[in-house]
């Protein structure tokens, strides 16, 4: 996907992203297939506290907003993974997410 940034700039071709504003093919813009709009590269976890902003258009600054964007079961659009559904976690689940996100996985 790279190349497609690099023709396209940082947020490459045009399609809905987390906003629902009109953001970025995915890969789509490298294979050409219709299953990889908005499919994106998954980055690794490890140190996941110190890299915001998140998702593939930095449109989210904290890990609160991330996981609360996963909780709510992302952001209905024409590419939505069938499997992507809402949690509904307890508030305190979701402080230990972020808790666990922010010290276990933190490459130390």
């Amino acid at each position: 996907w790279a190349a497609a940034e690099a023709r396209e700039g940082s947020c490459g071709p045009l399609t809905a992203g987390v906003s629902g504003v009109v953001r970025d093919e995915g890969a789509f813009a490298v294979t050409g297939r219709p299953e990889d709009h908005g499919a994106f590269k998954t980055p690794t976890l490890r140190d996941v506290g110190r890299t915001a902003p998140y998702m593939h258009d930095g449109s989210l600054a904290t890990l609160e907003e991330v996981v609360d964007f996963y909780d709510r079961g992302g952001r209905p659009n024409p590419h939505l993974d069938r499997d992507m559904q809402r949690l509904d976690l307890p508030g305190q689940d979701k402080r230990d997410l972020v808790a666990f996100l922010r010290v276990a996985l933190n490459g130390e």
